[in-house]
């Protein structure tokens, strides 16, 4: 008995490496779980399918090898799955992290948080890392671990006074600022209200990491227009950028053929 009981210990802590060395894998088991469904993983021809050159990147802003990231990349190609499970993920590693989840609505972003939020609720997921839900946090919008970490959900021009990311005087990860399409598809031909999202991003959540420097901003989206915040930020040349285009430069599917297999029949 005591030697089956060492034996599952062994097996935890083995599974729990392998699941915090690779953001992939630990997204594929635990979309599953959540979902029963498989994660996939495109396969192009000569070159490296995009969800690995995504969680490549991520991976790198929690070594503190990126501090400001951008990736452009077409919708519907994955992104909202791996943001989400790259939360739950990192949360997993240190949970004491602080996390903003910026959407161009409050609703939209509120849905990634409480998937994430699903995630760590989930039975293996408590078993594997003893990471819990406060009590004292419910809201799908907004919650907290018992370790002191948070996610914390807002829209492009909200409130979001009081909460930050990351935390101070540490250094290892922490935390970081996701902005997860951040423009409105119908609203960013306006230029009011395409210049309000951006005067936002500087003035209000640019303000609201914990430690300027250490604490991640990644943004990852799809460009919508020639002065959209994705052309603000690459301009000033401090943003590791990443685009993925969903064809190359001779009309080839790029990223997932599969995907687009149904529009180019």
């Amino acid at each position: 008995m005591v030697r089956n009981i060492e034996q599952v210990h062994e097996d935890i802590l083995i599974t729990k490496a392998k699941l915090w060395g690779s953001l992939l894998l630990f997204t594929q088991v635990f979309y599953q779980l959540r979902t029963g469904r498989e994660f996939s993983v495109s396969q192009p021809t000569c070159r490296e399918p995009h969800v690995i050159t995504l969680c490549r990147a991520l991976t790198q802003t929690v070594r503190g090898e990126i501090p400001l990231l951008l990736i452009n990349i077409p919708p519907r190609y994955g992104k909202t799955e791996l943001l989400i499970h790259f939360v739950a993920w990192s949360l997993s590693r240190y949970p004491d992290s602080q996390f903003l989840y910026v959407s161009y609505s409050h609703s939209l972003a509120k849905k990634q948080t409480q998937t994430i939020r699903q995630i760590m609720a989930l039975p293996q997921y408590k078993k594997l890392f003893d990471v819990h839900l406060s009590d004292s946090s419910s809201a799908k919008d907004n919650f907290e671990t018992t370790q002191g970490g948070s996610v914390f959900a807002a829209g492009s021009g909200g409130t979001i006074t009081g909460r930050g990311a990351g935390l101070q005087n540490v250094d290892r990860f922490s935390g970081a600022v996701i902005i997860d399409d951040i423009h409105k598809p119908d609203e960013v031909t306006s230029d009011v209200m395409r210049e309000g999202v951006i005067d936002w991003y500087y003035n209000t959540l640019q303000s609201r990491v914990n430690s300027p420097g250490k604490t991640p901003i990644i943004f990852i989206g799809q460009r919508l227009h020639e002065a959209d915040l994705p052309s603000h930020l690459i301009k000033t040349q401090s943003w590791e950028t990443l685009i993925l285009p969903a064809l190359d430069s001779v009309g080839n599917a790029a990223q997932w053929p599969l995907h687009l297999l149904p529009y180019l029949l």
